[in-house]
């Protein structure tokens, strides 16, 4: 039924990385992966093993029970490594082509954070971009977490009236308390624990009325969220070492703001389209926040942060061939697994056709490009439809 939801189901309203270990230097270690993972034709477990745990320049020289940067990796949509078998995935895959077409070059790391600005908002959103409103302030930013929280609640409960669906809705969309969080590896070997979603329990059967609870945020959260989260905002230019936002960090808030990503006084992130396709998700037809899809999310972050022209223009012969070039340095990566990668994610190919943008004044639109090819009686682009993927091309 689908009034029997599990709270998973509703955990794509909120966009939190739900633990505060394994972040720092998060972009210079994307920066490291797109050099082991572009420069080489297979990516294994030992690649990543020696990437960890190798004494520095070569490595990161973590101890070997160290290992939370893989949550945080796999969280960012970069690489996901389980029991000795290593997957990359969009994130990484776009850093690993432009590696291959850009180099270890100014170019190429403006697109890493773009990349990762991106994957940040995706996977961290509700967080990160309160706490860079709040200046990283603790208690601004608390104020913040419980307003947002409020805020999607009374939304959702417009919606969902069920016992089961509200409870459901109070359990996703929360902070955890943290109080003794000792982190979501611990001494696990590399790969072989949990993935942190993975350790939410079940809940019974509700009481007829559900009331809401009221949300807290603890001291140990805020004092384990906000200083790697800072790192991050620095790093990518959006904040100042004081905290403060930077012009930058101040045009990406108010960009998100101005699209409908806002509650009172906070940021809220919400889905984007390919997200709510579930039947769990009708009753959102008209709901007042906004669905994008994964485009022009991209060009919102992009053009937020002032790295993406303000104009979409028309693609044409030259768009389609570095189409067809992307496809092909796809399928020349992580050679390994090259029968499952004949088809190029067409998230993974917006990311990097929006990081060989840059600097331009325009933006050629890529997906009406795509569909326009695609009425052609031979397109020279293949777009086939994907359910992981919203969309796969093949040339």
């Amino acid at each position: 039924m689908v009034d029997r939801v599990p709270s998973k189901e509703f955990s794509v309203f909120i966009r939190k990385i739900g633990y505060s270990v394994g972040l720092e230097h998060t972009l210079e270690r994307l920066n490291d992966f797109a050099r082991l993972y572009g420069g080489q034709d297979i990516l294994s477990y030992a690649d990543i093993s020696r990437l960890l745990h190798s004494p520095k320049p070569s490595g990161w020289g973590l101890d070997r029970n160290n290992e939370h940067i893989l949550d945080v990796l796999r969280s960012l949509s970069v690489v996901d490594v389980r029991r000795g078998e290593v997957a990359v995935l969009e994130a990484g895959d776009a850093l690993g082509i432009l590696m291959q077409l850009q180099g270890a070059s100014d170019a190429f790391r403006n697109s890493a954070k773009f990349i990762f600005a991106h994957s940040l908002a995706l996977a961290d959103g509700d967080i990160f971009f309160n706490a860079l409103a709040a200046c990283f302030d603790p208690e601004e930013f608390a104020r913040r977490l419980l307003r947002m929280i409020e805020f999607k609640w009374t939304l959702l409960e417009g919606h969902f009236s069920s016992s089961h669906q509200r409870a459901a809705i109070y359990s996703a969309i929360n902070i955890e308390a943290q109080e003794n969080n000792p982190g979501s590896r611990g001494k696990g070997a590399l790969g072989n624990a949990p993935d942190p979603g993975r350790l939410r329990q079940a809940r019974g059967a509700l009481a007829p009325q559900v009331s809401r609870p009221e949300p807290k945020i603890s001291g140990p959260y805020l004092a384990k969220a906000l200083p790697r989260r800072k790192a991050w905002a620095i790093s990518l230019g959006l904040a100042s070492e004081t905290g403060v936002p930077t012009a930058k960090g101040e045009l990406l808030l108010k960009t998100l703001a101005d699209t409908g990503y806002c509650g009172p006084s906070c940021i809220a992130m919400w889905p984007l389209r390919h997200e709510l396709l579930s039947p769990v998700y009708m009753a959102l037809r008209d709901a007042e926040f906004p669905t994008l899809d994964s485009w022009s999310f991209m060009l919102l972050i992009g053009r937020g942060m002032d790295m993406l022209g303000a104009a979409d223009a028309e693609g044409g012969e030259a768009e389609l061939s570095l189409l067809r070039r992307l496809i092909q340095t796809y399928r020349s990566l992580n050679t390994s697994k090259s029968i499952v990668r004949t088809e190029l994610p067409a998230r993974v190919a917006y990311r990097c056709v929006l990081s060989l943008s840059m600097g331009r004044d325009s933006v050629p639109n890529y997906p009406a490009l795509i569909d326009e090819e695609q009425r052609s009686p031979s397109p020279r682009i293949v777009a086939r439809p994907s359910r992981l993927a919203e969309s796969a091309l093949s040339v």
